[in-house]
């Protein structure tokens, strides 16, 4: 039997394009495979080298307000609190993981965080001077104040006390280098230590007040997380299973008190626009929702951008599901009551200025000044590879300053919330990561147009195969009709053959 090399050839190129069919079409999962093996965390990777020591810094910039009527307001009951804005101040965080362990069973890994705070002089130059004294509120008065308040009443009247023997006031004033960093002596602090050491709490003050020097360089302020690999599911990479050896909150109900989300600073592959993404925060000791806003170009790079909304910081007062977020009082859509997560402060998180807070709380002060620009909390990540390409966490700490009937100090102290500071931690790839990560992302086009080439050219090949094989069997047919024809009609005579018929030898008969 013999095989038509035409008819072969056209085989072989529908083999190649369906080869090239199937590579193009199933190019995405080999890739994401092909990314999720490098991301794996496992002791001698290279994705846990980074994890676990980033060769970056975090850029941090730092935003007091001064209370510039502090004793207008709560002595001649001035009409609203008013506020401006001092800073920011720059620093530079170089964080790392500590105490690590991995959890083969249930394939997640185990930590904690630890950071180092420097000032950023580069950036300070013309930033406000950190010796200039800022009007504040007294947190360790008045967190003393709330802790006590479901006491008893003799409690109560003994932090009362302790309030006036240490001279006490409702605000203090204090430089700006003071509560960032260095801190400043109280010795009330020393003594509540010692009580809530008595009965088995542990703060980290060592006798000074600052908002961040327990951070600087503490393994335990950010406390313990657990999060999964994705090695058994590599949707789940970077959620949280645990934190602090819990899985829930005790102090709140309902999925508000569930330790979930995803850890904020790696993410899975094929990420999604449709499905908002959750973020767990320590600082306020549960997860937080952000929304798809727009694709745009960093460095090069297409990415998403998720932001910050209304949800994000919703108490429940516009959302049922945030309703567990409302922290034992209703409040206006706009600020989350944490008190609960700082060992009894009364503290209250919302964005800068209380940028998308319901108006009740700008209408109650002077000086807010909400800015998308400057004050929007948004992350963009790269969809293909889940890598965060630029992010800037911004919250403002509040606190509430309310009436405490059994300590004189705040007997007659107007209802009102007072912003403290705002911050900005941010990030951006660096040129050089970006361009690695362009090559890899041009690497994964070049996969999908080079499997359709390939199907092309095959495809080709089967065609144009196909179509000669056609011709030439065409051709041949013709030749061969040609030829049974020129026997037929070429000679009317035809063939003479001799024939004997009873006839003489020399007839013969024309045929």
């Amino acid at each position: 039997m013999k095989i038509n090399k035409f008819y072969c050839a056209a085989t072989l190129g529908a083999l190649l394009a369906s080869v090239g069919v199937i590579f193009a079409l199933f190019w995405g999962d080999i890739l994401d495979a092909i990314v999720i093996k490098e991301k794996y965390l496992t002791p001698t990777s290279k994705a846990f080298k980074l994890w676990k020591r980033p060769p970056f810094q975090l850029r941090w910039e730092i935003t007091f307000f001064n209370w510039t009527n502090a004793n207008d307001f709560l002595e001649n009951k001035a009409t609203k609190p008013s506020f401006a804005e001092v800073g920011p101040y720059f620093f530079t965080e170089s964080p790392e993981k500590i105490d690590i362990r991995f959890n083969p069973k249930n394939a997640s890994i185990s930590f904690r965080r630890r950071s180092y705070f420097t000032p950023d002089d580069a950036r300070s130059v013309a930033s406000a001077s950190p010796d200039e004294p800022i009007t504040s509120i007294n947190m360790v008065a008045l967190s003393a104040a709330n802790r006590a308040r479901f006491w008893g009443y003799a409690a109560q009247r003994a932090v009362s006390f302790a309030l006036y023997t240490y001279q006490q006031d409702i605000f203090v004033s204090r430089t700006a280098r003071e509560l960032l960093f260095d801190g400043y002596p109280e010795p009330m602090i020393k003594r509540a230590q010692e009580i809530l050491s008595f009965i088995g709490e542990d703060i980290q003050f060592d006798g000074r007040f600052s908002w961040f020097h327990t951070i600087n360089g503490s393994k335990k302020a950010y406390g313990h997380f657990n999060i999964d690999t994705g090695r058994d599911d590599p949707t789940r990479y970077g959620l949280i299973r645990a934190w602090n050896f819990k899985s829930r909150a005790d102090f709140a109900d309902g999925e508000c008190g569930k330790f979930q989300g995803f850890s904020g600073d790696i993410f899975p592959t094929k990420i999604r626009k449709d499905r908002p993404l959750g973020i767990f925060t320590p600082e306020m000791c549960r997860m937080v929702s952000f929304e798809f806003e727009r694709e745009e170009d960093v460095l090069g790079i297409k990415g998403y951008r998720f932001v910050g909304s209304e949800r994000t910081i919703d108490n429940g007062s516009l959302y049922a599901e945030n309703q567990c977020n409302f922290g034992g009082e209703f409040m206006p859509s706009g600020v989350i009551n944490i008190t609960e997560c700082r060992l009894g402060a009364p503290f209250y998180m919302s964005f800068p200025h209380f940028h998308l807070a319901d108006p009740f709380y700008r209408d109650q002060m002077e000086g807010m000044m909400p800015d998308k620009e400057r004050h929007q909390f948004f992350f963009t990540i790269e969809p293909t590879t889940g890598l965060v390409l630029n992010a800037s966490v911004r919250f403002q700490i509040n606190v509430l300053l309310q009436k405490y009937p059994a300590i004189a100090l705040y007997q007659d102290a107007p209802r009102s919330y007072i912003p403290v500071l705002w911050f900005s931690r941010s990030f951006e790839i660096t040129q050089e990561e970006a361009l690695k990560l362009r090559g890899l992302l041009k690497g994964t086009e070049l996969g999908y147009f080079g499997g359709f080439a390939v199907a092309a050219v095959g495809l080709l090949v089967a065609l144009v195969s196909l179509g000669l094989g056609c011709a030439i069997g065409s051709r041949k047919s013709k030749n061969t009709n040609d030829d049974e024809r020129t026997v037929r009609n070429g000679d009317a005579r035809g063939n003479y053959q001799a024939v004997q018929n009873g006839c003489k030898d020399k007839e013969v008969i024309k045929l």
